[in-house]
């Protein structure tokens, strides 16, 4: 049978890249840097995540334009929010990922696809010892614009409910707080598993976010934040692994 051209561009069209949630953490980044998903060009990237999260019989999944909820509901005492931006900036000739030296380089390998791979590991564990909503959100980078979590908070809000927010930009595996709200118990369990103490970080805007519905909140990921934006920006891949292990550990207890 003959293929005819509008059919053969169509099936591109509707083509989504699969992110195999077995993958190691480091070559799941390197999956989500070669998905370009500069601001306003999300979408690609929310489909591709959003037919992972569907492959996992726990998690109940919901859609809103470019962005991306998935959560359990498991009746545990206490709820964590796992926060990621899908947005860039745009790019410099740095779209394709490549690992050298430890470095996992590319178009947001630091802000911050590492962290958006750490979330969708820890999206695939099997068991929880606290409930958790996943957030893979839209527009964090244009600063005139709403986000789509702002918009979540207007439309949704109860889907940001959660007793700690954990918002996974570029730390360099450190724990940033506001210092804004008190921390739960979560929050303690949190930092004793990264084993060392918090950094002030007030100029944390996606935390302070959460800090303004009520939410407690900590920023922590992997990549050197000094490193975003920036033409050979990289986030080293035994970060990925060491936050990787913290979330798993956190959501397991």
């Amino acid at each position: 049978m003959t293929v005819r051209s509008a059919e053969r561009v169509s099936v591109v069209e509707n083509f989504v890249m699969p992110l195999p949630l077995p993958l190691d953490v480091a070559s799941l980044t390197m999956s989500l840097v070669n998905i370009e998903s500069v601001s306003h060009g999300e979408g690609p990237l929310a489909d591709s995540i959003e037919q992972a999260l569907r492959t996992q019989p726990h998690l109940g999944v919901e859609r809103f334009g470019s962005t991306v909820v998935a959560r359990t509901d498991l009746g545990h005492a206490e709820r964590v929010l796992l926060v990621g931006h899908l947005d860039t900036v745009p790019g410099d000739a740095n779209l394709l990922a490549y690992v050298e030296m430890g470095k996992l380089f590319g178009l947001g390998a630091c802000d911050m696809k590492g962290g958006l791979a750490v979330m969708l590991k820890s999206a695939a564990l099997q068991t929880y010892g606290r409930d958790v909503t996943f957030v893979f959100y839209d527009g964090e980078e244009l600063a005139a614009e709403p986000s789509g979590v702002d918009r979540l908070a207007q439309q949704r809000p109860d889907l940001l409910h959660a007793d700690l927010a954990v918002v996974m930009e570029p730390t360099d595996a450190r724990v940033e707080i506001t210092g804004g709200t008190p921390l739960a118990l979560a929050a303690a369990a949190f930092l004793e598993l990264v084993g060392t103490d918090p950094i002030p970080a007030p100029g944390r805007t996606g935390a302070a976010r959460f800090e303004e519905l009520g939410v407690p909140a900590l920023t922590f990921g992997p990549g050197d934040p000094r490193l975003a934006h920036t033409r050979d920006e990289y986030v080293p891949t035994a970060q990925l692994t060491e936050c990787e292990h913290v979330l798993r550990e956190l959501l397991r207890a």
